[in-house]
């Protein structure tokens, strides 16, 4: 977990995701007594091995806002409300008068961890302007990502220059900022990044 990202870049850092790869593994390792998945670089883990995929949205499923989980799998700024859970009505955001709106709220899982690489944006009318993580309870910087609009491309990305690990039963929060005040925010932005976690969790179902 780092508390020094403050603004996003172009390029991915390959070095550095790979060595927060390496540090990470090496703790499931230690943590589940398992092995990883070296022979396919983690992408085809059998039996009770450690395998890694992407960060997929559907890993919040303790907690009060659980959505993107219950919105077809899609990185969407929504929500199901505080106390709907898995299932219950999808919801956009409601943002206040400086344009804040709280989005996700969930404890991660206890069989993976998750390497944050930096953001995405789909919208095709883009208003997120910043938003800010709380890892753990700790704060860290409010990143503007404006910047990431104008690459010329249709997917636009951010990403850290130092990607963020978060460990198992830990507290992941976001709030996000858009130029829409005291309205309704439902809008394609995600996260970049990769689980590591046991093949049961890689390979399970949102239910």
């Amino acid at each position: 977990m780092s508390p020094w990202f403050m603004s996003l870049i172009n390029a991915r850092p390959d070095d550095a995701v790979q060595q927060a790869r390496d540090d990470t593994v090496t703790r499931a390792k230690d943590i589940w007594g398992l092995d990883y998945a070296d022979s396919s670089n983690g992408l085809y883990p059998a039996g009770n091995q450690i395998g890694r995929t992407s960060f997929r949205p559907d890993v919040a499923n303790v907690g009060q806002l659980v959505a993107p989980r219950s919105a077809g799998g899609q990185w969407r700024t929504v929500n199901t409300g505080l106390g709907g859970g898995p299932g219950g009505p999808v919801l956009p955001l409601a943002t206040d008068v400086n344009g804040w709106a709280h989005w996700l709220d969930f404890i991660l899982d206890e069989d993976l961890f998750i390497i944050i690489e930096g953001v995405f944006s789909t919208a095709v009318v883009p208003t997120i302007r910043e938003f800010q993580l709380i890892l753990s309870g700790v704060s860290l910087p409010v990143v503007q990502v404006e910047e990431i609009y104008n690459n010329g491309q249709d997917l636009v990305k951010g990403y850290f220059e130092v990607p963020a690990v978060l460990s198992p039963k830990s507290q992941f929060v976001i709030d996000a900022r858009s130029s829409i005040s005291l309205g309704a925010l439902d809008e394609g932005f995600g996260f970049l990044g990769e689980a590591i976690a046991k093949r049961s969790a890689i390979i399970r179902q949102i239910q």
